[in-house]
């Protein structure tokens, strides 16, 4: 899950359960083998790209699906501002710098 979420361009989030052994000994035993528990893993015919799905499986009773909930591949923010800027920069391209005031200032008009 960690290598997915940092391959990822984008937002990724991760929720990880730790047991506190001093305050809540025993808390995540329902979904550790090792204690007579279980690990259910997300359904292999599950889409990922399914936000219903998604929100249907993350609202299962606890210990609930371990693995990918849910991942779509849209442009990042970085990539949205990327090409505003190169946008622009094409649109003014070859002009003095005191050009692209004016016509700045001749829009405001």
């Amino acid at each position: 899950m960690m290598n997915l979420a940092m391959d990822h361009d984008g937002f990724g989030y991760i929720e990880c359960l730790s047991e506190c052994t001093e305050f809540y000994k025993g808390a995540f035993d329902a979904s550790n083998p090792r204690k007579g528990g279980e690990y259910p893993l997300v359904p292999e015919d599950h889409d990922v790209t399914d936000e219903s799905a998604a929100y249907e499986l993350s609202g299962e009773d606890f210990p609930g699906r371990f693995g990918l909930f849910y991942q779509v591949q849209r442009p990042t923010k970085n990539a949205l501002e990327a090409r505003v800027s190169d946008d622009a920069k094409a649109k003014f391209e070859g002009k003095q710098d005191w050009e692209i005031l004016q016509t700045n200032f001749n829009r405001m008009k």
